[in-house]
């Protein structure tokens, strides 16, 4: 795809909701600023907490789906529909793992596209989160037992309370070559080692602060296409 002239739609970090970057970012900042203020008010044994703060269990998984996250955005022009990591420049050369797929660069041109709709109804989005057509590693820390395909061009996010669902032609959207990661469960009755393959979708998903904006800005979609 090439790059447009103007664009119709534009939302950065549509994955950061307040609960997401405040345990994975502002309680995690505070609780290490709170330790190196004892060390110099106290005891200068505080210190030796500042590093074990992000191994906290609840900031660990926090800060890696804040970093997983990060990047997700939209845009919509009169070429078509990018989600991912939209602002990077090199994010249509990256290879990235399945867990970090939202720092990849999906592509699909009008032609390709099937559909568009914003979705905000909470049991339509927990729908989502289970159904295994949209199983994704961006909005879960680690693999449930019963997830066997990690699906590409799914980035639901932690938190999310809107989204835009994109039908997409597999055969001419663009989907990075996202390479498979390893899960080793440590339990009774499992394998050592588990691997995750990826698997372009059919349905995109990608999460938005803004949905009513959204809505507005797809009104348009009939004059892009032409």
């Amino acid at each position: 795809m090439t790059m447009p002239d103007a664009v119709a739609y534009a939302e950065d970090r549509c994955a950061l909701r307040w609960p997401l970057l405040a345990w994975g970012l502002i309680v995690p900042v505070l609780a290490a600023l709170t330790a190196v203020v004892l060390a110099i008010t106290v005891n200068a044994q505080w210190l030796i907490a500042v590093p074990f703060v992000p191994m906290f269990v609840p900031f660990l998984a926090s800060i890696g789906l804040l970093h997983r996250n990060w990047p997700t955005g939209i845009r919509i022009d009169e070429v078509g529909v990018r989600i991912g990591a939209v602002r990077s420049r090199s994010a249509a050369q990256r290879t990235p793992t399945l867990t970090r797929q939202n720092w990849g660069l999906f592509e699909c041109p009008w032609q390709g596209i099937e559909g568009l709709r914003v979705v905000t109804d909470p049991k339509v989005l927990r729908e989502l989160q289970r159904s295994p057509g949209f199983h994704t590693l961006s909005n879960r820390w680690g693999k449930p037992r019963a997830m066997t395909t990690c699906m590409l061009g799914v980035l639901s996010a932690p938190y999310m309370r809107a989204a835009l669902l994109i039908d997409v032609d597999p055969a001419q959207a663009r989907v990075p070559a996202a390479r498979m990661v390893s899960f080793y469960p440590n339990l009774p009755g499992r394998p050592l080692r588990t691997r995750l393959r990826g698997e372009p979708g059919p349905v995109w998903v990608v999460p938005t602060r803004h949905p009513d904006r959204l809505r507005l800005a797809l009104g348009t979609c009939d004059r892009l296409r032409a």
